[in-house]
């Protein structure tokens, strides 16, 4: 599927391929060694944006590391969640290749290369590209978390629109994070139904819920030990949006797949000794640009 996609590059690809194999057989402080005046451009590849050059620099994953990458992994998740609904596609993500990190004082970026499958097509995986910038403070504990994609694109795609449009979000959902919905609040938003949320169509709301029990416990909890409290069980989802569009149609489907909503997510861990039952807020905005989508979450013990 990768040859026919009209957002496929052969030449890029097979470069990409040329320059990670010499990467690999570096040593990993060869590998972060791009300086500012490194243009990737005089290497043979475009230069999609300025950090595009991150995404060669990234240090190879081992499968039998990927649990301590758990983390990583939601990041990629949510990029491959912004494409399908975006795109329209139903790709399933497979697993993390190769990961570059920036950090800076308040936040993190993560340039993450990995590959996913069409459903229809395992035997023939795609390789994405996503970068997700994202606060994940395991020291001060804060009580919210955010991580906000800026590209995810098929490997050889286009260059990508790297700056983020704030003017293009309805500052309804800009500043504190919601307080749990009152019972007369929660009759003007929508209450998800049983048999929607165990529709394969939204399995993405079970990502919702990881990210927000992955909220409560990073820090206290290392990310491999997050990953082994899977699966958790999402009880109750309800979905408030002024998204004009799914208000007009009154469609379930429009409602649930709004690009910008507030979701509140009642839920439970079962490995949780103390069987835990959780609340969570997400709030999910975009700006209307390709790969650009932002979550913010917070997430109580009941």
């Amino acid at each position: 599927m990768g040859d026919s996609s009209p957002e496929y590059d052969p030449e890029y690809a097979r470069i990409a391929a040329e320059v990670r194999a010499e990467l690999k057989e570096l040593g990993e402080d060869e590998q972060n060694s791009f300086s500012d005046d490194d243009d990737p451009a005089d290497r043979g590849w475009s230069t999609y944006v300025t950090d595009a050059k991150a995404f060669f620099a990234g240090r190879r994953i081992k499968p039998k590391a990927w649990r301590f990458y758990y983390d990583r992994g939601l990041c990629a998740r949510l990029a491959l969640y912004c494409y399908n609904l975006q795109k329209g596609t139903v790709y399933d993500f497979w697993f993390i290749s190769q990961l570059h990190e920036q950090t800076h004082r308040s936040f993190t970026k993560s340039f993450i290369t990995f590959e996913a499958v069409n459903p229809a097509h395992h035997s023939s995986p795609i390789t994405f590209e996503t970068c997700v910038k994202h606060i994940d403070d395991q020291v001060t504990h804060v009580p919210n978390l955010w991580w906000e994609t800026h590209i995810c694109r098929v490997e050889g795609s286009e260059e990508a629109d790297y700056e983020w449009d704030d003017g293009a979000v309805n500052d309804c959902y800009k500043g504190e994070m919601p307080k749990w919905l009152s019972d007369e609040d929660q009759q003007r938003c929508y209450v998800v139904k049983q048999s929607e949320l165990h529709d394969q169509k939204n399995g993405w709301l079970t990502l919702l819920t990881e990210f927000a029990f992955f909220t409560k416990w990073n820090g206290p909890l290392s990310p491999g030990e997050i990953e082994d409290c899977r699966p958790l069980i999402t009880q109750e989802v309800v979905v408030e949006t002024l998204d004009e569009e799914a208000e007009k149609e009154q469609s379930s489907d429009k409602v649930i797949n709004a690009a910008n909503a507030i979701f509140y997510i009642s839920f439970e861990c079962v490995e949780d000794p103390t069987k835990g039952r959780y609340r969570a807020v997400v709030r999910k905005t975009m700006d209307g640009k390709p790969g650009h989508m932002r979550l913010e979450v917070t997430c109580s013990k009941v």
